[in-house]
């Protein structure tokens, strides 16, 4: 078989006797059957939410910025940290009014690693709350786009006339109802 003409379903299937009639009368009824998916946009998935979905979803994504953010300035501050460890053991050249106090680099650099830690602490803090606000902000916005889609798929369902009801099971509509969760 032709490597191509796989990827691009124009290859042929070898034929079997007794299989051949069967499965072409199938796939034509099937192909009857079938209906066209029409595909849509990306902006258009979000044609169920108003102007307030809209702000949650905005927020949302600012907050995920901000989250995205919070790695690279850790990566900052550690690097900026290290480069303390070697300036604090680096060369020491005594002034001319030396005293015992200067030479105490353990307080210093533990000075600056409590400051570090600090800004360690304060980058945790705004991560943590910025993930909260993307993660609450986008699923507040989902929530409300949902229970408008549920809404107008009752009604579409109520709409129907009373022979749509026969056709259809009874559960078909929670069904129907609790797949929109997927989408």
């Amino acid at each position: 078989m032709d490597v191509e003409a796989g990827r691009n379903g124009t290859a042929r299937r070898p034929r079997s006797a007794d299989g051949d009639l069967e499965l072409s009368s199938r796939s034509n009824q099937d192909r009857k059957k079938m209906k066209k998916v029409n595909l849509i946009g990306p902006l258009a998935l979000f044609r169920y939410s108003d102007w307030q979905d809209k702000l949650f979803m905005s927020l949302g994504t600012i907050m995920a910025i901000a989250h995205g953010a919070g790695l690279p300035l850790m990566m900052i501050v550690f690097g900026e940290m290290t480069d303390r460890f070697v300036v604090t053991a680096g060369n020491f050249s005594f002034p001319v009014n030396f005293s015992l106090s200067m030479l105490n680099p353990g307080r210093i650099l533990e000075e600056e690693m409590t400051r570090y830690a600090y800004y360690y602490s304060g980058l945790g803090g705004a991560v943590l709350v910025a993930a909260y606000i993307q993660v609450s902000f986008w699923t507040l916005a989902a929530g409300r786009q949902i229970r408008k889609i549920r809404k107008e798929f009752f009604h579409a369902v109520l709409r129907q006339e009373i022979g749509w009801f026969d056709i259809n099971d009874t559960t078909e509509l929670n069904t129907r109802l609790t797949e929109c969760d997927l989408f």
